[in-house]
């Protein structure tokens, strides 16, 4: 009888396998896998978790989360902490989504000022900095969406303008270079 062969899913979704059981065992030990760990046989599509699995069941306990922490409030003595329980830093997806759409439409709206410059290059340099801590696990995965789409914006919005600004400056360097500018009363 062939060995059965298994399929693990990682925390960033990525799939590993196939893996024999000894494997499975190997990875455990490395702290690579726990009960928690979602896996499959080969030639299934449904994941269960590895504490599930009968013949791969002596996976340990998932790890603790981090402890909780004693927080003073504001106004209060040390004596009277807040227990906070913190596992991911808050996301700011909204916010970048907001100054990158931002930085896009008042470009259109302002016509030749390019403001939208100073609400791109936020939402570019934040998304960015959001970015790595979401993808490091830093920081809460639901908002990898907004932050994405904002980071995108920002860049486009302060792409165009850029271009405004370049333009602009082109335009009065050729009316300066064709005289245009020399009717002007002094």
């Amino acid at each position: 009888m062939s060995e059965r062969l298994y399929y693990f899913k990682a925390g960033d979704g990525n799939e590993y396998g196939p893996i024999s059981p000894e494997e499975v065992t190997a990875w455990q030990k490395q702290s690579r896998m726990n009960s928690e760990s979602l896996v499959r046989r080969e030639g299934s599509d449904d994941w269960v978790p590895l504490g599930r699995v009968p013949e791969l069941a002596s996976a340990p306990p998932p790890p603790p989360l981090p402890a909780a922490r004693s927080v003073p409030r504001s106004g209060l003595s040390h004596s009277q902490t807040q227990t906070e329980q913190s596992y991911y830093e808050s996301h700011r997806g909204g916010l970048i989504l907001g100054l990158g759409i931002t930085s896009i439409v008042i470009v259109f709206l302002c016509g030749i000022l390019p403001v939208g410059i100073f609400f791109g290059i936020p939402a570019w340099i934040m998304g960015r900095l959001d970015m790595r801590k979401l993808n490091a696990g830093e920081m809460d995965p639901s908002g990898i969406g907004a932050t994405k789409a904002g980071l995108i914006c920002g860049i486009i919005g302060t792409i165009i303008s850029l271009l405004i600004i370049v333009a602009v400056i082109g335009l009065i360097l050729v009316g300066i270079e064709s005289g245009e500018f020399d009717n002007f009363p002094n």
